[in-house]
């Protein structure tokens, strides 16, 4: 629906539109009022998509806004969000880098009555490839937590780890530093990760084992957050109800680093096929 705005109730978040001769209001929730509400007021044009449910307030029923597709000010004209040039210049964005480095973790839980608590990464999974092209590289290994820490019995039932076998197949955190600083000198990749979660565990792990910081936030893309603004999504999506959406396949979650890395891979080619 494109309309220009008749009024605004601020208080309830509410703004009206004239249709059919009568004044109709429209309710934002808290998410998209915290991002959208301040650009509206009367005659700013708004386009927009309602959503299936009404929300009764003081007594009436209002239509919920689902999504805004944009939002212009006319006198002077100003686009202050524009959903299908906002997917453009994702779509460009993604496209100049030449490789990708799609990176997963798993890390240590705190135990069933711990309080302060930093994860820390005992398992890494990748996969570099050429931009939506062959894969390079593929590889993943448990990585041994620092010397002060016990793995608890959360994160040994969480991911089905036998201890033994864990300490004698993981490396030291050393060379999975020394790996992904080889990648980063020889390719120069843009890192792909499913949440903020990996993110913050690869900074922690930089202070944990006192070394030179490799990477930057904005060296992430976090392509999660990518399909909420793309989609429009109101809450999370998991990695692996993404993967069935896209190929119509049931995918098991091992909470597998190695996996999830080849997962987060398939996502995002079937993401840019379909921007296209």
């Amino acid at each position: 629906m494109t309309k220009i705005i008749y009024d605004i109730n601020r208080d309830l978040k509410i703004f009206y539109l004239i249709i059919e001769g009568r004044k109709i209001g429209f309710y934002l929730s808290n998410r998209l009022a915290k991002t959208f509400f301040d650009y509206l007021r009367k005659g700013v044009l708004v386009d927009f998509e309602i959503a299936t449910k009404r929300k009764k307030i003081h007594g009436k029923l209002y239509f919920q806004v689902a999504h805004f597709n944009r939002i212009i000010s006319l006198e002077p004209h100003r686009v202050h969000y524009d959903l299908f040039q906002l997917r453009k210049d994702m779509q460009n964005v993604l496209k100049q880098y030449k490789h990708y480095l799609f990176i997963d973790f798993e890390m240590t839980m705190p135990g069933y009555t711990s309080t302060s608590f930093t994860p820390e990464i005992i398992q890494v999974g990748y996969v570099l490839s050429e931009a939506q092209g062959e894969i390079i590289e593929q590889n993943g290994y448990y990585v041994l937590p620092a010397p002060s820490t016990n793995l608890s019995k959360r994160t040994k039932k969480f991911l089905k780890l036998d201890e033994l076998q864990f300490y004698e197949d993981a490396i030291h955190y050393e060379k999975f530093y020394e790996d992904l600083n080889r990648i980063i000198e020889k390719y120069q990749p843009k890192f792909v990760v499913w949440g903020k979660n990996d993110i913050t565990a690869l900074n922690d792990s930089y202070k944990l084992h006192d070394k030179k910081i490799l990477t930057k936030d904005t060296d992430f893309i976090d392509l999660l957050k990518l399909h909420k603004d793309y989609y429009n999504l109101k809450d999370d999506l998991g990695l692996f109800k993404a993967y069935k959406t896209y190929f119509d396949i049931d995918g098991i979650q091992h909470h597998d680093a190695n996996d999830d890395a080849l997962v987060t891979k398939y996502v995002f080619d079937a993401f840019m096929l379909h921007m296209q």
